[in-house]
């Protein structure tokens, strides 16, 4: 290993360790995109299990947005190379929503529902996403601007379940930015998809200019005052418990899946999942929860 690869992974050790994001009997479903972020987060979990004897078990999961060769030949690949089964799982067409919600929203909500009920219901305690410490800078600022200010008490490594129905999240790439990740998977030959692959691109107004732009904004700010990006997310990590609003879940009329509202932002969009599963099977396509 080169002195990089060394110092990535204890930065991001300390992180599991710190934060408890691996425990003796966890299930743990790590979100594979494709991208060097969630490879990333697969193989350093996988590493940290077995370098440190955790008795716990680990399960790729990918939700299939897109069929693209591009993307799913790379998760299938990060799967076989850190030795776990990848479990896959077919969403609603997403094109076929006619509301008034932004496509990313509507892709988001869909994604965020099946990352916490699919992994759930077959067994999983914590769910586990690539998000790293360029994203929550990223977020934390654009939900400042935005006055978005309870989504800021989430922006931390570790969260816990806070509905018995809710899986806790876990980040382990927390403390290490997009850099840092693309050239770690370069150095460990780890496959990923150096492409940002979306079947909606021509619906998503500029989504990715202004994306890369905020990105950039941290980059240049760091140039000129070393180390910015960690005392901003270390900054961050203090003050996100301040953010908090003890906000009651109830279950989903629908579905029964946890929610705010009578009934979840999923069914609203895409009606009752339990009838989509239902319908899905009756017509005879793969099933949405199939396992490859």
């Amino acid at each position: 290993m080169s002195r990089f690869t060394d110092l990535y992974l204890r930065r991001v050790f300390r992180t599991i360790e710190k934060n408890k994001l691996v425990e003796n009997g966890d299930r743990i479903f790590v979100c594979l995109s494709g991208g060097k972020d969630s490879a990333s987060c697969l193989y350093v979990l996988k590493r940290f299990i077995e370098e440190k004897g955790v008795d716990c078990e680990i399960k790729g999961f990918y939700i299939n947005l897109d069929n693209s060769p591009e993307v799913i030949e790379p998760i299938k690949r990060q799967a076989e190379m850190s030795g776990v089964e990848l479990v896959t799982v077919e969403p609603p067409n997403i094109l076929d929503y006619r509301g008034s919600r932004p496509i990313c929203s509507v892709c988001g909500i869909a994604k965020r529902y099946l990352m916490n009920r699919v992994p759930r219901e077959k067994g999983a305690n914590k769910v586990a996403t690539g998000h790293n410490m360029d994203d929550f800078i990223v977020f934390f600022l654009k939900n400042l601007v935005g006055k978005n200010y309870s989504w800021i008490s989430n922006f931390r490594a570790r969260v816990d379940s806070t509905h018995p129905k809710l899986l806790t999240r876990i980040r382990p790439l927390f403390n290490v930015g997009n850099m840092e990740d693309l050239r770690f998977c370069k150095e460990m030959n780890i496959p990923f998809t150096e492409k940002h692959i979306c079947r909606f691109k021509s619906k998503e107004c500029g989504y990715n200019r202004k994306r890369e732009n905020w990105y950039r904004v941290l980059y240049d700010i760091e140039k000129w005052n070393r180390n910015f990006r960690q005392q901003m997310i270390s900054a961050i990590n203090d003050i996100s418990p301040l953010f908090r609003k003890d906000e009651k879940l109830r279950e989903c009329s629908l579905c029964g899946e946890p929610t705010s509202r009578d009934v979840c932002a999923y069914c609203r969009i895409f009606g009752n999942y339990s009838s989509i599963l239902e319908q899905t099977q009756a017509s005879g396509k793969k099933d949405s929860t199939a396992v490859s």
